[in-house]
């Protein structure tokens, strides 16, 4: 999927495996949302998108995560290959809106302190799994 040529009102979905992935690219965003679950039959290729959402030449890169139902070893791997493609790339990255056991999962690994969670009171919030 080549991000450059998307454009806001056309965003790119994916159908993967146990995940459905849209990639929507704005002026100044990328933002990558990852619903159903996330794991090791997808994260290489979450990862990817990721990878190339950093290379995009925008200045932020979000990760949605409010419809994520569920996310192992795998999923937090995907994430970190995100943060360190932002970081390479000079570029903010956030996860946006995680949940029940997503959220559970980024406090018990630590990323909460190591990475940016943004909060978005106003998005449709994805099932809350506990």
């Amino acid at each position: 999927m080549e991000l450059n040529a998307q454009v806001a009102s056309d965003p790119a979905r994916l159908t993967l495996s146990t995940c459905t992935v849209e990639v929507e690219v704005n002026p100044n965003s990328v933002t990558v949302s990852v619903a159903g679950e996330l794991d090791m039959a997808d994260s290489d290729r979450v990862g990817e998108l990721l990878i190339e959402a950093a290379a995009s030449g925008r200045p932020i890169v979000r990760l949605q995560l409010s419809g994520l139902t569920f996310a192992d070893s795998s999923a937090i791997k995907a994430i970190l290959v995100g943060a360190r493609a932002a970081e390479d790339h000079g570029v903010t990255y956030e996860l946006v809106n995680p949940h029940g056991r997503v959220q559970r999962l980024l406090h018990v690994t630590g990323l909460v302190n190591a990475l940016t969670i943004v909060v978005e009171p106003d998005d449709e919030q994805g099932p809350h799994s506990l």
